[in-house]
């Protein structure tokens, strides 16, 4: 586990900080949706208030060693392309050239990661092979390794107040377990989460390629310190599982996906969207009072 903070700066109560849990990328794989994934990091690089958490399986990462996973049919065409020299030389070195492919993806952004969890993919080659190529991506892009999971303190201030937090999120998030074929397996996982670690605000998992998100729990309480309100504050805890970057049963040769009669996914993955600066106006008992939280909401987002 890593224990990590952020500390980020606002401007005023209309601040809205955007966070994109990507995971399950599976770069490498024939089926993954490379095209839309570029198109989703210019528009971070675009935004001066979004962020990125890496969810791990950046890569495939399958080896022809793999004997039960391994498949030629499988690979994309950029890893076959060239004259027969290249091409020789790319099937030599399958794993660097998806590590290398993937950090070039993401070098524009790389200000704008928070960390990157170890995926399953990547801790196999580790096992198995001896390389560490989830340290390594780390490295290229000079980002924070969060292990396979970690606790996220996000601590927001306003450029116009006095120095210290004015606003914190606590998000946990893990690459996650399992094999989700049944429609209940990922919603009971997500709550189990969510019952695990009660001090996030958030809780982020993957690894199922099962898009999905438990409706806001609601939380009553009163503050710890300061003057006590005429009524119970609520504040919402969320999570969700990132979904995958990658085709249900894509159209062409058989696939590990498609003879394990694996189900179709949603082509689709969330951001989460934060206002840290939020302020809800209540009335109770002919009393008025202004209860300061911050104001989470998910948004799904298109894969296409």
């Amino acid at each position: 586990m890593r224990l990590l903070e952020k500390r980020l700066r606002g401007s005023g109560r209309g601040d809205v900080f955007e966070f994109y849990p990507l995971g399950d990328i599976h770069l490498g794989a024939r089926s993954c949706a490379e095209t839309p994934l570029r198109r989703l990091v210019a528009q971070i690089k675009d935004n001066s208030n979004a962020y990125i958490i890496g969810g791990g399986d950046w890569v495939d990462a399958i080896r022809p060693q793999d004997s039960k996973r391994f498949d030629f049919d499988t690979l994309p065409d950029w890893l076959v392309e060239g004259d027969a020299m290249t091409t020789r030389e790319k099937l030599n070195d399958i794993i660097q050239q998806q590590v290398d492919r993937i950090v070039d993806i993401m070098y524009p952004v790389r200000d704008k990661i928070i960390g990157i969890i170890e995926g399953n993919h990547e801790f196999s080659v580790k096992k198995y092979a001896g390389l560490d190529i989830h340290r390594a991506i780390c490295r290229k892009l000079e980002v924070e390794s969060l292990t396979d999971e970690t606790l996220l303190r996000l601590m927001f201030s306003r450029t116009d107040k006095a120095k210290g937090p004015s606003s914190v999120v606590i998000v946990y998030a893990r690459h996650g377990y399992g094999g989700g074929r049944m429609p209940g397996a990922e919603p009971n996982k997500l709550d189990r989460m969510l019952n695990e670690w009660e001090c996030a605000d958030i809780c982020i998992t993957g690894h199922t390629h099962t898009a999905d998100e438990l409706p806001p729990k609601p939380v009553l309480e009163i503050p710890r310190s300061g003057k006590l309100p005429p009524e119970c504050y609520c504040r919402y805890r969320h999570a969700l599982n990132w979904g995958c970057w990658v085709y249900s049963h894509p159209s062409g040769a058989s696939s590990y996906a498609s003879r394990a009669c694996y189900p179709a996914r949603p082509m689709l993955t969330y951001k989460i969207c934060i206002r840290p600066f939020h302020a809800v106006k209540r009335q109770a008992n002919n009393v008025r009072y202004w209860h300061d939280c911050p104001e989470i909401e998910i948004r799904r987002i298109p894969i296409n």
